[in-house]
C-alpha cells in the first residue's frame, strides 16, 4: 500500500464525518467554545492573512472572519469545500492537502490546526516543515493534537490484549452490537494489519480502525507529553505556550456515555457534559496531574526566521 493510497483513506475518513455535521449550526456554536475561542482571540494576528490547515467545511473560517480576522481555509475534502462556498460564497477556502499547501512561502502572520498533525501515518514532520514555509517570521501558529496522557498508557496496552482477544469473535461482537469483523484467515486482512503495523511510528501510539467497506484502518496517533515540543523546535519553531486540555470528549471515547449527562446531543449538537460521578472522576485526575486524564494538548509557536 503506498502513501497515497493512505492519503484516500484519509478523504473517505472525512467525508463520513463532516457529512454528519451542520454547517450553519457549527458556525453559531463558535461562539460558545471555551477551549479554542480564548487561545484564538489571545494569540492570532489582526494583521496579515491566517490560514486554517485542515479546515474541515470551515466553521471556524468563517467565524474568524466574521470576527475580523482575515481568513483562509484549506481542505484535502472536495465536498466541505462545496458544502462551505455553498452557504458561505464569500470565504476564501482551497481543496488541498497540509503536506503540500497550495500558497507561496511567506504567505500567513497566522495558522491554524485543530486535531491535523495526527492523521499522517507517515509522522506529521512534512506537515508541520509546510506550515513554517507559509509563515512570515514571527508568525504564530495554534496547533491541537490529541494526547496519549498518563491514564491511556496505563490503560490502553491492558485493552488492546482484549481487544486482539475478542474483536475477532462473532458471538461478543453480536452481542456488543458490533459489525461483522474478517476472519482471522483472510490473507488480505492479515496483510494489510502487518502493513500499517509496519508503517506506524514508534513515537506515537497509533489507531487502528475497523471500517465495514475498508476493512482495517490507520487512524490517527495520539502523542505523549513533550514529544511535539520537540519535533517542533527542532523545525524553526520557539514554543510559546503548551497546556493540557480536559474535555468531555475523552469520557466518552473510553466510557462511553457511563460519566455523561443524559439527553446531550453527541455528536452533532457536541454538547457532552459530564455527570456528577465524571466531574468528581476528572477533579480526582486533574489532582494527581493535569496531564493524567486530557484530552488533547494545545500548542502556540511561533516560527523563527
Amino acid at each position: 500500500m503506498k502513501t497515497d493510497q493512505y492519503t484516500e483513506e484519509i478523504v473517505y475518513q472525512w467525508q463520513k464525518t463532516w457529512s454528519e455535521k451542520d454547517l450553519v449550526q457549527s458556525v453559531e456554536s463558535c461562539g460558545n467554545d471555551t477551549v479554542l475561542l480564548p487561545y484564538f482571540v489571545r494569540y492570532l494576528p489582526k494583521n496579515g492573512k491566517i490560514l486554517e490547515s485542515g479546515c474541515g467545511f470551515g466553521h471556524w473560517v468563517v467565524y474568524l472572519k466574521r470576527m475580523g480576522y482575515q481568513m483562509a481555509g484549506l481542505e484535502i475534502v472536495p465536498e466541505c469545500v462545496e458544502t462551505c462556498k455553498k452557504f458561505f460564497p464569500e470565504t476564501e477556502m482551497k481543496v488541498g492537502d497540509v503536506r503540500q499547501i497550495p500558497y507561496p512561502d511567506n504567505s500567513f502572520t497566522g495558522y491554524i490546526s485543530i486535531g491535523v498533525l495526527e492523521h499522517m501515518i507517515e509522522g506529521p514532520e512534512k506537515t508541520i516543515m509546510e506550515m513554517y514555509r507559509v509563515l512570515q517570521s514571527g508568525g504564530i501558529s495554534i496547533i491541537i493534537v490529541p494526547a496519549f496522557n498518563y491514564f491511556m498508557r496505563l490503560w490502553y496496552p491492558i485493552r488492546q490484549l482484549f481487544v486482539k482477544l475478542l474483536r475477532r469473535n462473532e458471538f461478543v461482537r453480536k452481542i456488543l452490537g458490533k459489525q461483522s469483523y474478517p476472519s482471522s484467515k483472510n490473507h488480505e486482512f492479515k496483510l494489510k494489519i502487518k502493513e500499517i503495523e509496519e508503517k506506524v511510528q514508534s513515537q506515537f501510539w497509533p489507531v487502528i480502525g475497523l471500517d465495514i467497506v475498508k476493512g482495517p484502518m490507520f487512524i490517527e496517533y495520539k502523542c505523549k507529553r513533550g514529544h511535539l515540543e520537540g519535533l517542533l523546535k527542532s523545525k524553526g519553531f520557539e514554543i510559546v505556550e503548551s497546556a493540557p486540555i480536559s474535555h468531555p470528549h475523552i469520557f466518552h471515547d473510553i466510557f462511553g456515555n457511563l460519566f455523561l449527562k443524559k439527553g446531550g446531543e453527541f455528536p452533532k449538537g457536541e454538547t457532552l457534559q459530564l455527570n456528577f460521578c465524571g466531574r468528581f472522576i476528572l477533579d480526582l485526575f486533574n489532582a494527581l496531574s493535569p496531564h493524567f486524564f486530557n484530552y488533547v494538548y494545545i500548542y502556540v509557536v511561533r516560527a523563527n526566521k
